[in-house]
């Protein structure tokens, strides 16, 4: 984590570009060379985004080559490291390391909560209508809920005013149980996407190759609803904190766990719930349920196979036909393949 310093831009600041912002220059604009070394020219405001950004030229005069970087990526290079914490902090006064996952919070809406991965990137930007396009260096978030990319600086101002914490880290003390029920999600589905490709790769070798395909489709938006439906996300936010289901095979949902993660069964077919009979249940959907049980033992440390005996006799009772399929799955899933 960096604790950005509190000086002005100015004209004349040097800029040494780090390797992987050269590298990006150099691709986005599909140059053979550029420079590293820059002094800022110009401090200029863009018109649409309000964003301030310093027009840099190469410190050698021989070179005519310019580019642009917001204001904030280089604070980012002019920042200096401190210890990470887990509380809300502002992008003004700090900022995550690049590549970092992040929990971005609303702070006139505690309920409005987007993870992000925090990122530099590289785009076209016209500062003034007679000027030419400038390659620009600015940090997005890049939302990891599906909505796509958007400017920090739109986290930092006005209605949109928000903080930060760690998506990973493992101090949750600072988190509200809306938060957590985020990290709980994102981490179970990294899990996931383990269990599938796992499987995937077994289906492939046998020969089912559209259904391998299909699997690492399904893992990509496994859950999604957990964190793109606010009112399932609230539902299950109550009930975050209650892992005795998940560490344990023969403890029963109590009727609050019930009612909470209803909402989560209608959006989801990889859970027999979701039908009025599992026997409704797609082979995709087996696949997926078989992953998620899967991916939740190895996150736990449970005994998976003893998990599925224990869910089969207590709570699903699928037909045995369907349960052989099930089994299957579970015990490639098991196997040290």
């Amino acid at each position: 984590m960096l604790k950005v310093g509190n000086g002005e831009l100015k004209v004349g600041t040097k800029v040494i570009l780090p390797e992987e912002w050269h590298e990006k220059v150099m691709n986005f604009g599909k140059l053979k060379s550029c420079p590293y070394e820059y002094e800022v020219e110009e401090i200029v405001k863009h018109k649409a985004t309000r964003e301030t950004y310093c027009l840099c030229k190469p410190e050698k005069k021989d070179k005519e080559f310019r580019i642009g970087i917001s204001d904030i990526a280089i604070r980012y290079l002019y920042g200096q490291e401190v210890p990470d914490q887990n509380i809300g902090l502002s992008f003004k006064e700090f900022l995550p390391l690049e590549d970092t996952h992040v929990l971005i919070t609303s702070v006139a809406n505690p309920n409005e909560v987007v993870p992000g991965i925090f990122r530099i990137e590289t785009e076209l930007v016209q500062f003034e209508e007679d000027q030419k396009s400038e390659i620009c260096l600015n940090f997005k978030i890049n939302n990891t809920n599906g909505s796509g990319f958007s400017s920090v600086k739109l986290y930092c101002d006005g209605n949109k005013k928000s903080t930060w914490k760690f998506l990973f880290n493992k101090d949750i003390s600072y988190m509200s149980e809306y938060e957590q029920m985020f990290q709980d999600t994102m981490i179970h589905k990294m899990y996931v996407t383990k269990s599938c490709e796992k499987l995937a790769g077994f289906l492939e070798r046998e020969g089912a190759v559209q259904h391998a395909k299909m699997l690492r489709e399904r893992a990509v938006v496994h859950d999604i609803s957990k964190i793109t439906c606010e009112d399932e996300l609230s539902a299950l936010s109550r009930i975050v904190n209650d892992k005795s289901c998940l560490r344990d095979s023969k403890k029963q949902l109590s009727p609050i766990k019930q009612d909470s993660i209803k909402l989560h069964w209608k959006h989801n077919s990889h859970h027999p719930e979701y039908y009025k009979t599992p026997i409704d249940m797609s082979k995709l959907d087996i696949m997926e349920m078989c992953c998620d049980w899967h991916a939740r033992s190895t996150q736990y440390g449970t005994d998976f196979l003893e998990f599925v005996k224990n869910r089969q006799e207590d709570r699903f009772h699928f037909p045995t036909w369907m349960f052989e399929e099930v089994w299957y799955y579970c015990k490639v899933l098991a196997s040290e393949i």
